[in-house]
């Protein structure tokens, strides 16, 4: 599981790094370890490491009333 973002920067493929994101109707932010997996031009795609079953679930409910992309 991960997540696909915008970054103003340059990162690696492979490198690790922490990723803080809000998910809608949450007061408190999810801090996830997640890798680079791909990118194109500031295009990114990250994979979570580490993510726990609690985690997965609360990002499989809040993509169910994000609108589509």
């Amino acid at each position: 599981m991960g997540v696909g973002a915008i970054v103003a920067g340059e990162l690696n493929t492979d490198e690790a790094l922490e990723l803080e994101f809000y998910l809608p109707g949450k007061l408190n932010p999810v801090k996830l370890t997640a890798e680079v997996r791909y990118h194109q031009g500031f295009q990114y795609g990250f994979q979570f490491l580490d993510i726990t079953d609690q985690q997965r679930e609360m990002i499989r409910e809040a993509i169910v009333v994000l609108p589509p992309a």
